[in-house]
């Protein structure tokens, strides 16, 4: 038994290194729509469309939702700036949303966050943070289980977008 959990660790991928076989890759995002958090305002994905959306699932309590942070923080800064892509956060647990919305508002995050709890179940999510990679079309190009850090997510935008 104890040689199957070391086999099982062994080839376990970490935070932040590598992506999974979704079956969502290669066709169209599932919709994502709630208030944003701490407003009134609706968002869906939809209105992102011609760009680039790292569809991140979070909550408070996840240490590596937290510590993935500061790279989505580096990530929508950078992207912001050249209006290209854009990160749409997604509250994983409801009994978590006030405490989400503190945590980002302490990191400073500006990136729109909503509570839609079927798009947990859309995208398949079982454990986070998990990101999911939507193109400019709308279509889910590749699942990042784990921190995700901004050069995996720029290196995937700068090879799909030279045709690489």
């Amino acid at each position: 038994m104890f040689a199957v959990l070391i086999a099982v660790l062994a080839s376990a991928k970490s935070a932040g290194q590598g992506t999974t076989k979704s079956p969502l890759i290669g066709k169209p995002a599932p919709a994502v729509s709630g208030k944003l958090l701490g407003g009134s305002s609706d968002v869906t994905l939809s209105q992102f469309a011609g760009r680039w959306v790292l569809v991140n699932f979070s909550a408070s309590w996840c240490v590596p939702c937290r510590q993935e942070t500061p790279q989505l923080l580096a990530f929508a800064r950078e992207h912001n700036q050249a209006g290209d892509a854009v990160v749409l956060g997604i509250a994983y647990d409801e009994g978590d949303i006030s405490n989400l919305t503190s945590f980002l508002k302490s990191s400073k995050a500006t990136w729109p966050v909503v509570d839609d709890g079927q798009a947990v179940v859309e995208y398949g999510v079982s454990g986070i943070p998990d990101s999911f990679l939507v193109d400019p079309q709308g279509t889910v190009v590749v699942e990042y289980l784990g921190g995700v850090t901004t050069k995996e997510v720029d290196s995937f935008i700068a090879k799909a977008t030279s045709g690489a």
